[in-house]
């Protein structure tokens, strides 16, 4: 079961080549998923604002999550990943600047039976500010 999570796991980083993971909250999330990410506007969202807060973040800054470590215990995969990009988009009164970034972070995914029940994200938002030429304190 812990290899099928980390596939799983593996799967729901890494985005399609249209580096869209919108599709995948649906077809690898339980219905009752539940995202924590500090860098979001509310720390806790469902399954339906998740992608929808994605889908915003791709669109701003041409995302790309390549996962660099995984490791999984029981019901949780723990994983290490690097998020590059480039801001084309506006996002949240910042407008495009152009600028590309590379960031790390972390994120631990709870499974519930095959599909992902909970996420806690936690990644590098003021490097990624700073890469860009904003305040590290900015808020998105």
């Amino acid at each position: 079961m812990e290899q099928s999570n980390k596939a799983t796991a593996r799967r729901f980083l890494e985005e399609t080549p249209d580096r869209d993971r919108r599709p995948a909250y649906a077809q690898l999330c339980t219905e009752d998923y539940l995202e924590h990410d500090p860098a979001m506007a509310r720390e806790t969202v469902g399954r339906t604002e998740a992608a929808r807060t994605y889908g915003e973040l791709v669109t701003a800054f041409e995302l790309r999550h390549t996962p660099q470590s995984m490791v999984a215990e029981g019901d949780l995969v723990c994983a290490r990943f690097t998020i590059r990009g480039r801001h084309t988009g506006e996002y949240r009164g910042l407008p495009p600047t152009g600028g590309t970034f590379e960031v790390t972070g972390h994120v631990t995914l709870r499974f519930q039976g095959e599909k992902i029940a909970e996420s806690w994200f936690n990644w590098d938002l003021p490097g990624l500010m700073e890469q860009l030429g904003r305040p590290a304190d900015t808020a998105l």
